[in-house]
């Protein structure tokens, strides 16, 4: 699949979020990054049909595409940040409920597709406690089935991974992982480095554009003739580097700290190359964007 938008734009009152913005996403998973109030979350709503953008065209394979169609909502699942829940409802009510909303006639596909999704994402022994009852984490997997029980070609994720942990996280990514071949999978994340096993392509949003849209691997080497390396004391820290935009990331080893910094802000005559993380170097994208203006 492959899914076109282009010349998107969108304000809210006099504050311009996305300018102009055009791009094409293919099969697998898309890793959206941007600070916050960059636009991420403006962009996905306007792409699950939640906003209207003052402008854009947007096409799947070849045809055009009207957001706000029933024909197009068919199509998607969608997360958002702040999903909300029937609390009284069992796991198993809302997942029923939410294929029938889509139009799955027959009950015995319906509970077959929930206890797929179900023991994908370890919810089996919930199924039959209401939501409200659950824990966070265990809510937050079940507003994820919500995006995903219907089987929907292009999925909108908007922090998936808040409230899970490691475990889960990875049985969740891992998920996604064997899905996304048939699929388009858009993912606002805030675990930059753990979208490197899991991103086809990261797209940045900044400064009301697309900064950067490529394999993440692709982002780390464009980054790497600015990211040293140097080892210093906690008082040399504390006196040159403490609050500075310039450092990436710090570490304590032993006595010392070692500090991966961007050398366009502050050049260390001292100081090594070293190859960025991928948070690294989304740090140094957006400084990128500081230094600009």
């Amino acid at each position: 699949m492959e899914f076109k938008f282009e010349s998107v734009s969108k304000s809210f009152g006099i504050t311009e979020v996305l300018d102009n913005i055009s791009g094409t996403v293919k099969d697998g998973v898309t890793g959206i990054l941007g600070t916050n109030g960059s636009g991420k979350t403006t962009f996905v709503k306007i792409l699950a049909g939640l906003l209207k953008a003052e402008k854009g065209i947007f096409n799947l394979n070849g045809s055009d595409v009207d957001l706000e169609s029933q024909a197009w909502r068919n199509k998607i699942g969608y997360l958002p940040q702040s999903p909300g829940l029937y609390n009284r409802m069992t796991v198993y009510e809302f997942l029923d409920y939410m294929l029938l909303l889509s139009r799955w006639g027959n009950r015995r596909e319906r509970k077959d597709r929930i206890n797929e999704i179900v023991g994908e994402l370890n919810l089996v022994q919930y199924l039959d406690n209401p939501i409200g009852h659950l824990s966070g984490g265990t809510k937050q997997r079940a507003a994820i089935a919500q995006a995903i029980i219907h089987n929907p070609e292009i999925i909108f994720l908007d922090e998936p991974t808040n409230n899970l942990d490691a475990e889960e996280r990875e049985r969740f990514n891992n998920y996604l992982l064997k899905i996304s071949e048939a699929k388009i999978i858009l993912y606002i994340g805030h675990i930059v480095n753990e979208l490197v096993s899991i991103c086809s392509n990261v797209l940045l949003i900044g400064d009301k554009q697309i900064r950067f849209y490529d394999a993440p691997c692709k982002m780390i080497e464009a980054s790497m003739p600015f990211v040293k390396e140097i080892v210093v004391t906690k008082d040399e820290f504390e006196n040159n580097f403490a609050g500075s935009k310039a450092v990436l990331s710090s570490a304590l080893k032993d006595d010392s700290i070692v500090v991966h910094y961007d050398c366009r802000i502050v050049e260390i005559p001292s100081g090594m190359p070293v190859t960025p993380t991928l948070e690294e170097s989304y740090k140094a994208f957006n400084n990128s964007n500081c230094l600009k203006s």
